[in-house]
């Protein structure tokens, strides 16, 4: 194998060499103490007291509103305080609240979430209240993802009302990556006694709350949306799209010995994705508008693909523990079809059951994949000592219904999933269309042959 770093290799690298965050954080000052305003007209107010013990006393009335936090196990929503340990009050339910003196928009959060999150999307991010939760002495959180509620859903905001706590730290991981918010010891040292903190993130990543030792960690709950379908409420300013990828892209295109007959280039998505309505027909290729729906390093690579003439398909793809074995589907599972999985299934009930076009066994699916394919192969997947961020989200379908803990969400879901998917790019033949008007590649590389996707799918190099 020729030691020359490859034209494919160098987009890889200029791709990975972009920062994408997968979340974000900071504080608020209000102009005025949050109140919380229940249905029965009563009011009350998180003021920070001055030490943990009088916390909890101080939080009582707001404690009687409260019961106790379930989680969700697959679709089930259950009750139990090894997994989370916690109170909890919703604010569309009975019983529930509203909030006075503070909301994300007013305060610049939203604005803020998106420059870090989503800067590609013209239309703004949306916040829906969700809940008010209560960590006291020994409460927590397992690691887990957020329960996708709705084809809009982005992620999460949560805020943390000025409550004296000990520990309870958030962590936020995402590939290997792990992001610690201490707002425990923000909030004791803090000047302005009204401050608050707040951290947002996608849903399919994972995050946990470690034990509280004592006091009262309070945080509001909100659902991040995207935009609806309408016109875009902000002018839609070009987003830098790293003239380094564009570049290595011309430069790709120009190669003459890659994929001199054209072909398709996979790139395992960095995110999971839950199914929608949107999903659930038949694929058509990614345009700049649909684009925006991707997170991430995924948009960055579909927007610089189209940026350079190419033709992009979002498309889902599933692996299966028992069989070894990978299909390539027509499009997202319904709820329907993935309700007929089972712990064990053979790969001709699965071809049966799902949407499939192809499969690593026979034929493969004739990709040329940038970094490595989806694959039922337990080597390819990330283990906890991995620490790169941008591998490919690779997880079992049934294990995309679940955490690391063998946990799902915050509540169980009856439609929403998260669910593996790639970006193909299409590659025309050399010397036509866009490859007639690529620059002469001066770049020397070793030549790359396609994946047949057969066993373990992996573009051969010579």
């Amino acid at each position: 194998m020729s030691k020359t770093l490859t034209n494919l290799d160098a987009l890889r690298f200029a791709i990975h060499g972009v920062a994408a965050p997968f979340f974000c954080g900071g504080t608020h000052d209000p102009a005025q103490i949050i109140r919380f305003v229940f249905k029965d007209k009563s009011q009350f107010e998180v003021v920070r007291a001055k030490d943990n013990y009088e916390q909890q006393n101080l939080l009582k009335p707001l404690l009687d509103h409260c019961r106790p936090a379930p989680f969700g196990d697959g679709k089930k929503t259950r009750y139990d305080r090894l997994v989370r340990d916690a109170l909890q009050l919703k604010a569309a339910e009975r019983g529930g609240f509203s909030i006075k003196g503070f909301d994300p928009e007013s305060g610049g959060i939203l604005a803020e979430i998106q420059r870090e999150l989503v800067p590609h999307d013209p239309k703004p991010i949306t916040a829906e209240l969700d809940s008010v939760n209560v960590y006291t002495g020994g409460g927590h959180f397992a690691p887990h993802k957020d329960t996708p509620r709705g084809n809009d859903m982005l992620g999460t905001l949560v805020v943390c009302l000025p409550s004296r706590f000990s520990h309870g730290q958030l962590l936020v991981s995402h590939r290997g990556v792990i992001q610690e918010f201490d707002w425990a010891s923000a909030i004791s040292k803090q000047d302005s006694p009204n401050q608050l903190h707040w951290a947002a993130f996608f849903g399919d990543v994972n995050h946990q709350i470690k034990s509280v030792w004592s006091g009262a960690r309070v945080t509001l709950s909100y659902l991040l949306r995207r935009g609806g379908n309408g016109a875009p409420m902000r002018p839609n300013k070009k987003v830098n799209l790293a003239p380094q990828i564009q570049e290595a892209w011309q430069t790709l295109l120009a190669d003459k010995e890659f994929l001199p007959k054209g072909g398709t280039l996979g790139y395992p998505c960095c995110h999971l994705y839950h199914q929608d309505a949107r999903f659930q027909t038949e694929q058509s290729p990614i345009d700049r508008g649909t684009a925006t729906r991707l997170k991430g390093r995924d948009h960055l690579v579909a927007a610089t693909a189209l940026e350079a003439g190419l033709e992009v398909d979002f498309v889902p793809y599933m692996f299966e523990n028992c069989a070894d074995e990978t299909w390539l589907l027509e499009r997202f599972p319904t709820s329907k079809e993935k309700s007929r999985l089972r712990c064990r299934m053979d790969p001709s009930d699965l071809e049966e059951a799902f949407p499939i076009l192809a499969s690593s066994e026979d034929g493969g699916f004739d990709v040329t994949w940038m970094d490595e394919p989806p694959s039922s192969d337990e080597t390819m997947r990330q283990s906890a000592d991995d620490h790169d961020p941008q591998l490919p989200a690779a997880a079992l379908v049934h294990s995309c219904e679940y955490s690391a803990t063998g946990y799902f969400g915050n509540e169980g879901g009856e439609v929403d999933l998260y669910t593996y998917a790639a970006l193909h790019v299409r590659i025309p033949k050399l010397g036509k269309g866009l490859r007639a008007m690529a620059k002469k590649s001066t770049t020397p590389t070793a030549k790359v042959k396609r994946s047949t996707g057969k066993g373990k799918g992996k573009a051969k190099r010579e």
